[in-house]
């Protein structure tokens, strides 16, 4: 449903510049979306939330760290929005 794989032209870059990767699942991105509406009062589409996703999965250890998810992209499908609220 959501994105199967990184885009043609920014994944290239990607691989030089980063130093590791971390892969949230679609219903771990979609609670986000949830949890970013319902808690923070904000829209974000799936993919402009898997920063708060891995936040929220404990994938990252968080404990005693000051932390800051950038959730972008209001431009969500009503359908896709309407689903994450459903199966938070």
């Amino acid at each position: 449903m959501l994105v199967e794989k990184p885009g043609q032209l920014t994944f290239p870059i990607l691989q030089k510049l980063l130093s590791g990767v971390l892969v949230v699942s679609d219903q771990e991105a979609m609670n986000a979306v949830a949890v970013a509406h319902e808690e923070l009062k904000i829209t974000v589409e799936p993919g402009g939330a898997v920063a708060l996703a891995a936040a929220l999965s404990g994938k990252i250890d968080l404990c005693g760290k000051t932390v800051a998810a950038v959730c972008t992209g209001g431009n969500v499908d009503t359908d896709v929005f309407m689903q994450s609220l459903r199966t938070a």
